[in-house]
């Protein structure tokens, strides 16, 4: 009634700001943002811009599956190899 109109699906690409040390602590290694970004183009994602501890990735509407920055670090992850990580028991006893 008020005469907007509004366009459904959005399409716009989403950003996640993300930390590199949070993305390097989650999946053990030490890469920099230089390394991340052909591990992301890899993936479909595009790294938009960066600081020494921080970037930000532009996901494509395309992937519905990436909600939440430990997502983008599972690409990464795929990315690199998973048969590349090194593997390591917990710091902590478990049951």
């Amino acid at each position: 009634p008020d005469g907007t109109t509004t366009v459904n699906p959005t399409l716009d690409e989403k950003n996640f700001e993300i930390s590199l040390e949070y993305t390097n602590r989650l999946l053990g290694l030490s890469l920099s943002v230089s390394e991340l970004e052909p591990l992301l183009n890899k993936m479909g994602l595009k790294l938009t811009s960066h600081t020494d501890d921080m970037f930000t990735v532009s996901v494509p509407v395309t992937r519905s599956d990436i909600l939440h920055a430990c997502d983008i670090a599972e690409d990464i992850g795929i990315a690199f190899g998973y048969n590349n990580l090194k593997t390591s028991l917990p710091k902590t006893l478990t049951v």
